[in-house]
């Protein structure tokens, strides 16, 4: 029996479909039933529990085999915390395997505001007592796309203190589908794997690229923190300023321009490379 945590996300309510159409038994681990209800496919067992919630964890991982445990969101902190909660919890219960999704920069020089946390997990994965498949993933196409790309297509200009760093994009769908074949494989032992798109592209590829797919010019520009840091601070609420400025230093630092064969090894296939995913969000955003 395999449990998928935040089953009513994208990833993780990809990853149960996928499951589910492989004919496993699969339970969601949820939040809210009325939003499960609403998102995921009819007779899919439900548990309900919350990253918070110790004693709720706690209960929806008895009996559980297989734990895919996607990662939380919010300050680190609290993502801290509630990796933690449940990373006790799958031990607690008995679990024999988790799948976590961590970073691709976990490294302790790192600047990144979310580096330690995914370290932090990282350890207490290391010393519970489950075997685990660690996935690290690479910034997401998504992300990209929604938070730097498209803002940017009324000034014209993308202004980001990356300096020449160079990203290797990953879909949330490939990465869905990755944590879909570690949790489904035979071999269920403990190891890490990196997922990243391929090429690595630098910026001004990125934004090339993206004016092609949408008929619209876009620079790159690298900018300094500071500058970058007002504008971030004058749009978002805590923590995502420094989240984004310092993601933006590790990128600079070449800390994600790794490509990697893993997705491949997992799947059997290419990932999407950013130029599909454009084109295909650009026809999503169409329809």
């Amino acid at each position: 029996m395999i449990l998928v945590t935040g089953a009513t996300g994208h990833v993780g309510g990809t990853v149960l479909g996928r499951l589910v159409s492989l004919g496993h038994d699969v339970v969601a681990m949820v939040r809210d039933r009325q939003t499960a209800a609403e998102r995921l496919p009819p007779r899919v067992s439900l548990r309900v529990a919350d990253y918070d919630d110790a004693i709720a964890l706690r209960r929806a991982f008895a009996g559980i085999d297989h734990i895919v445990l996607i990662s939380s969101d919010g300050d680190a902190n609290t993502v801290m915390r509630h990796h933690a909660n449940a990373i006790e919890a799958a031990a607690a219960a008995g679990a024999r395997h988790i799948v976590f999704t961590s970073i691709v920069d976990v490294d302790d020089r790192s600047a990144f505001y979310f580096a330690p946390v995914y370290r932090d997990a990282e350890r207490r994965l290391a010393v519970c007592g489950v075997p685990t498949t660690i996935l690290r993933c690479g910034l997401y196409c998504e992300f990209i796309l929604d938070h730097w790309l498209s803002p940017s297509q009324a000034s014209g200009e993308l202004a980001l203190p990356a300096g020449e760093g160079r990203v290797a994009p990953i879909s949330r769908d490939d990465v869905a589908a990755a944590i879909a074949a570690a949790a489904a494989g035979s071999g269920k032992t403990a190891n890490i794997h990196v997922l990243t798109g391929s090429p690595a592209l630098g910026f001004g590829e990125m934004t090339a690229i993206y004016g092609d797919t949408r008929a619209s010019q876009v620079s790159y520009r690298p900018c300094g923190t500071d500058e970058y840091w007002a504008g971030a601070a004058a749009q978002l609420d805590d923590p995502w300023p420094l989240a984004f400025s310092t993601l933006c230093t590790s990128i600079a630092e070449g800390r994600y321009s790794e490509v990697s064969d893993d997705f491949f090894v997992l799947t059997g296939r290419a990932p999407e490379s950013f130029r599909d995913f454009l084109r295909r969000a650009a026809s999503a955003a169409k329809a």
